[in-house]
């Protein structure tokens, strides 16, 4: 048994400092973002009750997925595309085939807005 607790000690530790790496400082200038972690290519985040990031530039035919990190429902609601109600760790995604801007909502909590330009 003692074996198996200082095991799961070192295998904790070990993802502790492999994810200090990842999101350490960098010694060159950044340009400030909203989120304190990286945004993926096409993907948004919706925690604390907001998207992030709240306004993402893409290229036509691009597949954008908003995946839910908080522990309440969320429903992406906008003019043109529509999903249901989603729970934590849960995602919604749409393929954007057509230029323009697209402004969106959640349906539950009509504070949280986002905007997708499709180039």
């Amino acid at each position: 048994m003692k074996k198996i607790v200082i095991l799961t000690l070192v295998v904790v530790g070990v993802i502790i400092l492999s994810g200090c790496s990842l999101y350490g400082g960098s010694s060159s200038p950044s340009t400030p973002t909203s989120s304190t972690l990286p945004a993926e290519a096409n993907a948004i985040n919706i925690q604390n009750f907001a998207f992030n990031p709240s306004t993402l530039t893409v290229k036509k035919g691009t597949t954008v997925t908003w995946t839910n990190n908080d522990s309440a429902q969320h429903q992406i609601k906008s003019a043109t595309f529509n999903s249901s109600q989603f729970g934590k760790g849960q995602s919604f995604s749409f393929t954007f085939n057509d230029a323009g801007t697209f402004d969106y909502s959640c349906a539950i909590h009509p504070s949280m807005l986002g905007k997708i330009i499709v180039e």
